[in-house]
């Protein structure tokens, strides 16, 4: 198999896992806008995009289209994942004040990363997009557990720090496992991360 080929494949296969614990946290009952219910779509979203990745990887670049329709879709379904990650956030650890001023920001981002999309044409502005977002859950969930307020899950700490490693591995374009690439290797790294974010979700308030 090629690297491309092994990419899409485990661009499935990633989207595959993430798909059944989205559905699995549905199948779990909360009320709409609560933390659990935000990340549920978190999750849903970050299947999507690894679903959408690999029919690019899979069908659309193999055949020479032009890959740009399909980037661009996967890059919003990115962006309303980070927007849930921000909602969840709010709902997890934000009294009504600031979580509503959280809601206001989450909406304006969203939309000026819409607008970003369509005018630049580069994977950075997912990134810049994405990382503060994540990496201020990840600090949330770290405050929570050094207070011991019950809020912060280690789960959810460690499942975002598999995810950002495998960024890391991506963006450091590590192919030494030919013919897995640093694509493959992001899928493969990125799937006990889905795993510990979804046990992290089944801990999180699931009332609004």
């Amino acid at each position: 198999m090629t690297a491309l080929q092994i990419s899409a494949l485990t661009d499935f296969l990633l989207a595959s896992l993430a798909f059944f614990y989205a559905g699995a946290l549905v199948a779990r009952p909360a009320q709409p806008c609560s933390a659990a219910w935000y990340w549920r779509g978190a999750m849903f979203f970050l299947a999507l995009a690894a679903l959408l990745g690999g029919t690019d990887h899979g069908f659309v670049e193999p055949a020479g289209l032009a890959r740009g329709p399909i980037q661009r879709t996967t890059w919003v379904v990115l962006g309303l994942m980070t927007t849930a990650v921000l909602l969840t956030l709010g709902a997890q650890f934000l009294g009504p004040t600031p979580r509503r001023l959280l809601v206001g920001l989450a909406v304006a981002q969203l939309l000026a990363y819409l607008v970003a999309v369509v005018v630049v044409d580069s994977f950075l502005v997912v990134v810049v997009n994405y990382l503060p977002g994540i990496l201020a859950l990840l600090a949330f969930n770290v405050h929570g557990l050094w207070r011991g307020s019950g809020d912060g899950h280690w789960t959810i700490v460690l499942g975002i720090l598999v995810l950002l490693l495998a960024s890391t591995v991506q963006a450091l374009r590590i192919d030494v496992f030919s013919p897995l690439d640093h694509d493959g290797l992001y899928h493969l790294i990125s799937m006990p991360g889905v795993v510990l974010l979804y046990l992290g979700g089944r801990r999180m308030k699931t009332q609004a």
